[in-house]
């Protein structure tokens, strides 16, 4: 169960979470180009993000400090960036 006071927040990071592409990114002229070399993606959830674990700590502690919540926005102004097209 989530904490009433991180329930919001929570919330915002699994809708940030659903616009990341499930099944890693389409094959473009580089990768069949380098297609002989290792290639090694990796996809990491965003809420194991160490910004946004470090952002659910100082909310739940209600100590939220200004260069926590400019992280978090950086973080999430990137999600939004590389994933909605924007």
């Amino acid at each position: 169960m989530m904490p009433e006071t991180t329930r919001t927040f929570d919330r915002l990071v699994s809708a940030l979470e659903s616009l990341a592409p499930k099944t890693g990114r389409p094959e473009d002229a580089i990768d069949r180009i380098l297609a002989a070399a290792p290639r090694r993606t990796e996809a990491r959830s965003l809420r194991d993000d160490p910004v946004v674990a470090r952002f659910r700590e100082d909310l739940a502690n209600g100590l939220i400090r200004m260069e926590t919540a400019d992280a978090l926005f950086r973080l999430i102004g990137e999600v939004i960036n590389r994933y909605a097209g924007v």
